[in-house]
């Protein structure tokens, strides 16, 4: 079995000569503080009359739980987590953690399939990768449980409502979302308000005016060397690129396993950030991240994601009297806004026999409220359980940047959660990095070349 980083190596260098290659396998349908314990039962009822579990939870005495978690910037603060269920639940449940320093070591780990743990938890496209040797539970008889189930973990209203788990849903599901991590835009609100600009810029229009009143500001000013900045700093990163097609209205669907884009959205995205691009309302850096340009005002915004807050916190505090910068969702043509996300999710290992249940119960634990502020602390991520400022109140107060773009009305688009999305996200990427370099007349052939990779690395059928 090829190894996770080789394959997307391999994958990077033919897109850059934007050749095809050999089809993938198709892809297969996957087997796919201190909190009281047992949970109570489901509060609000769900469609599921009869029980869908046999519990007895005499068996669950001293059963170990190894939980596999990569998202980790306190290991003591996750050991709390762990101990704390330990100690509280009276099943007599032992978790243990499983230790991964980074995404890519666990996505290796799942890669090899020597991977033992009873919990992972993961990207959810990490998890769904078809090359993955790992089986997975089914875990919708586990959620509808009338008693033992997690249907009301998340919670009715959320501006994730439509992501969430639905009652008894007809396909397997082998994973249930955990977090989000986000594309935003970041905006240094305190120098828009010197420049005179009142207003949040949340359409396109508005957005380009805004852009274009920082780059004069740093043309007008007595440093020679900001010269042609001031304006939107773009990162052409993965997300980046969710993020633009999704402002243009663009949506995933599959058609014989094969990812389906919108043209429309793709050409009207290419040609504004095209134009953008021509008129320095956006530029490129030379430093590999935005935090400095963004403190010294060579950007009124840049393209960043949730993950990376903490990092702009420490150069540019968001904790003061008057808020200085703040995060935004990528301008759309209605003005509402646009986020694009990418999940995390958790699932359980279905090859550790007779450990299931005590895994499951787990999983359910980690859902409740209390875990969940407590998961905000340790990864930054927005919860999938409901509103960010609602699961986590108080983090949300501390770090007013951090929920700030969930304005009313925005736009939510979730990335796919398919095997294949791995690699589409990379070459969706790669499309958006080429329309710099390249003319307007030559955006119709980038867009044929994408779709065409697409086909050729999911090995549908036309």
């Amino acid at each position: 079995m090829r190894k996770f980083k080789p394959l997307l190596l391999l994958l990077m260098s033919l897109l850059v000569i934007a050749t095809s290659c050999q089809p993938m396998a198709p892809e297969p349908t996957l087997p796919p503080t201190r909190t009281p314990t047992p949970l109570p039962p489901t509060t609000t009822p769900v469609p599921t009359s009869e029980p869908t579990l046999v519990v007895d939870l005499k068996a669950l005495e001293g059963k170990e739980v190894k939980v596999a978690y990569p998202y980790l910037t306190d290991k003591n603060r996750f050991n709390q987590l762990i101990d704390d269920f330990n100690l509280t639940n009276s099943w007599g449940i032992r978790a243990v953690a499983d230790y991964f320093d980074s995404d890519d070591s666990m996505a290796e780990a799942l890669l090899q399939g020597d991977l033992q743990a009873n919990v992972l938890i993961a990207k959810t496209y990490d998890l769904m990768n078809p090359q993955n040797q790992i089986v997975y539970l089914d875990l919708n008889n586990y959620i509808n449980d009338p008693t033992w189930g997690a249907q009301n973990a998340y919670r009715q209203g959320s501006p994730f409502e439509a992501f969430a788990p639905k009652p008894n849903e007809a396909t397997a599901r082998y994973s249930l979302p955990l977090a989000f991590d986000a594309g935003l835009i970041y905006y240094r609100t305190e120098w828009a308000k010197e420049l005179g600009l009142e207003e949040v810029p949340l359409g396109w229009d508005d957005f380009v005016i805004q852009m274009q009143a920082g780059l004069t500001s740093n043309l007008n000013d007595n440093i020679y060397v900001n010269n042609g900045t001031g304006g939107l700093l773009l990162s052409k990163s993965v997300l980046s690129a969710q993020s633009w097609y999704a402002a243009y209205g663009g949506t995933y669907s599959l058609e014989n396993r094969v990812l389906q884009l919108d043209d429309s959205a793709l050409d009207a995205s290419f040609r504004a950030l095209k134009q953008a691009f021509i008129d320095d309302s956006s530029w490129v850096g030379l430093e590999p991240t935005p935090y400095q340009y963004f403190v010294d005002k060579y950007a009124l915004a840049y393209e960043g994601t949730l993950s990376e807050l903490n990092q702009q916190t420490q150069y540019l505090p968001d904790k003061q009297t008057v808020l200085n910068w703040e995060t935004i969702p990528y301008p759309t043509t209605d003005g509402k806004g646009s986020i694009a996300l990418e999940s995390i999710s958790v699932a359980i290992n279905a090859e550790e026999a007779g450990s299931e249940l005590a895994a499951w119960f787990f999983v359910r634990w980690l859902l409740q409220p209390t875990q969940q502020v407590r998961l905000v602390d340790l990864n930054g991520l927005w919860p999938a359980t409901g509103h960010p400022a609602l699961v986590a109140a108080d983090y949300a107060a501390f770090h007013p940047a951090w929920a700030s773009a969930l304005k009313e009305g925005v736009h939510l688009t979730l990335a796919p959660e398919t095997a294949s999305w791995g690699i589409n996200r990379y070459v969706l990427q790669d499309a958006y990095q080429r329309i710099y370099d390249l003319d307007s007349e030559y955006f119709p052939n980038i867009i044929d070349v994408l779709k065409q990779t697409l086909y050729d690395h999911t090995g549908g059928q036309p």
